[in-house]
C-alpha cells in the first residue's frame, strides 16, 4: 500500500497535504478541523510585531476560475503565540507559523520569530511574498517607510539576509515563501543561501476582479464600498504555479519545497509533486469546499499510487520535469482527428473553432475536411461535449492517450 509518509525540511508529516496560511488557520478550532480531516500540517495566519493597518476579509468568487482576495484577517504576535500553543496542545500535526517582519529591520524579523519559536511552533514561514502589503503604493509611486511583503520578495539580496537573520536566530526550520511577481528561482536559491530550510510557492500575484459596470465601475465586494488590487487566487493560477515550483526544482534540486497555488483535485497533487513539489500546499479549494475534500484527495492519491505502483511520494516526484525543453528542441507528431460517428451529434462545436478550419459537417455529423492543415493540436478533441473525436497518430493508426480534464 502506498506510503504518504514525507520528512518536509526536518518535519516528518504523517502525510503531505498542508494547509495554507489563510483564514483557515487563524483559530484552533479550525486546525482542528484540519488535522481531523487529513492535514498533515497547517500553515497559521500571517502575524506581525505591529500590524502595519488595519483589515478584515473581503473576497470574490468567480466560478470555475478565481477567487480574488484583497486583504485579510491579520494576527498580533501575542494572539499568533496563543494560537500556535493552543495548536500544538489540541492537535498532532506539525504547525508552522506565518510571519512578516518589519521590512529591512533585521533585528524585527528575529524576534517575531524567537516568539513563535517559543510559543511552540514546529517551522517558521516567512511570508516575504504578500501582494496586498507594501507592492501596490511601490508601484504607483507612493513612498513607503518599509520594504514589506512582495516587495522584499523581489529582491533575492535583502530576501537572502532577511533569511539569514531569522535563520540564526531560532533552532527549527525556516521556509521562506515566494511571490510570483520575482524571478522565484533566484530568490529562491538566495534564500537558501542564507539558510532557508525550504520555500514555499507561491504566493497569490496581484490582480483586480470585475466591477459593476451599470453603477460607475464601483466594486462588487458585498463589504466594502472601494478595493485595492487583489491577490489572485485558485484554478487560474496553477499553472503559474506549476511553472514557479519547477524552475525553483531546476535550479535548486535539492532544496525542499512546499508547491500550492490553485491546487483543487487529487490530480492537481499529483502534477504538483511530478513538477518538483515536496509537498502540497491548499487553500481556496478549502474555502469553497470545506476541509472535507482533504479525504477524498489522500483516497484518491493512495488509489493512484497503487495502481502505477509507486510505494512513496519521491517515486514520481519531479518527474515531468525530465520532459522540459527549450523551444527549439520540441518534438512535434503527426496527430489528426478522428470523428466517431456514432457519438458524433452535429453540433458543431468543432467547426467553430477560430483559429481552424480542419472540421466541417457533413450530413449532420463532424468530419475532418483538411486534414494537411491540422496541427494535431487536440482543441477539437478536448472541446467536443459527446466525446466523439479521438486523437490519432497519422502514421501509425493508433489513438493518443490524452487525459480528459
Amino acid at each position: 500500500m502506498a506510503d504518504l509518509r514525507v520528512n518536509f525540511a526536518g518535519l516528518k508529516l504523517e502525510n503531505p497535504f498542508i494547509v495554507a496560511s489563510s483564514e483557515l488557520t487563524n483559530t484552533v478550532e479550525k486546525i482542528k478541523l484540519a488535522e481531523k480531516h487529513g492535514a498533515g500540517a497547517a500553515i497559521t495566519k500571517l502575524c506581525f510585531l505591529d500590524i502595519p493597518f488595519y483589515a478584515k476579509p473581503y473576497h470574490i468568487v468567480e466560478k470555475r476560475a478565481g477567487f480574488f482576495s484583497p486583504s485579510g484577517d491579520r494576527l498580533t504576535v501575542e494572539k499568533a503565540q496563543r494560537l500556535v500553543d493552543g495548536a500544538k496542545k489540541q492537535t498532532k500535526i506539525a504547525i508552522i507559523a506565518n510571519m512578516m517582519g518589519p521590512g529591512g529591520d533585521l533585528e524585527g524579523w528575529a524576534k517575531l520569530a524567537k516568539k513563535l519559536e517559543d510559543a511552540g511552533a514546529d517551522m517558521i514561514e516567512m511570508n516575504m511574498s504578500c501582494p496586498n502589503i507594501g507592492l501596490m503604493a511601490k508601484q504607483i509611486g507612493i513612498e513607503t517607510s518599509k520594504e514589506m511583503g512582495a516587495v522584499l520578495g523581489r529582491n533575492p539580496d535583502m530576501a537572502r539576509e532577511v533569511t539569514r537573520a531569522v535563520s540564526e536566530a531560532v533552532r527549527i526550520p525556516v521556509m521562506a515563501k515566494m511571490t510570483p511577481e520575482a524571478n522565484t528561482q533566484v530568490v529562491a536559491a538566495e534564500c537558501a543561501k542564507g539558510g532557508a530550510a525550504a520555500v514555499s510557492a507561491i504566493n497569490c500575484p496581484q490582480s483586480l476582479p470585475s466591477v459593476d459596470i451599470f453603477n460607475g465601475g464601483k466594486p462588487i465586494y458585498p463589504n466594502t464600498d472601494n478595493h485595492s488590487f487583489a491577490g489572485l487566487c485558485g484554478p487560474w493560477i496553477r499553472p503559474l504555479a506549476y511553472r514557479h515550483v519547477a524552475q525553483i526544482r531546476m535550479k535548486s534540486p535539492d532544496l525542499p519545497i512546499a508547491g500550492g497555488g490553485g491546487l483543487a483535485s487529487w490530480r492537481h497533487v499529483v502534477e504538483m509533486i511530478m513538477y518538483g513539489a515536496t509537498v502540497p500546499t491548499f487553500c481556496t479549494i478549502l474555502y469553497l469546499k470545506g476541509f472535507e475534500i482533504l479525504g477524498k484527495f489522500k483516497k484518491k492519491l493512495v488509489e493512484y499510487m497503487d495502481r502505477m505502483g509507486y510505494e512513496t511520494l519521491d517515486a514520481f516526484r519531479g518527474m515531468a520535469l525530465e520532459h522540459i525543453v527549450t523551444p527549439d528542441k520540441v518534438k512535434y507528431n503527426n496527430i489528426i482527428p478522428r470523428v466517431d460517428k456514432d457519438r458524433c451529434n452535429g453540433c458543431g462545436v468543432c467547426t467553430g473553432i477560430g483559429s481552424c478550419m480542419v472540421m466541417d459537417l457533413k450530413d449532420g455529423k463532424a468530419a475532418v475536411v483538411r486534414k494537411d492543415e491540422c496541427y494535431g493540436c487536440g482543441v477539437c478533441y478536448w472541446l467536443c461535449p459527446k466525446d466523439a473525436i479521438v486523437m490519432v497518430n497519422e502514421e501509425s493508426g493508433e489513438k493518443v492517450n490524452l487525459p480528459a480534464f
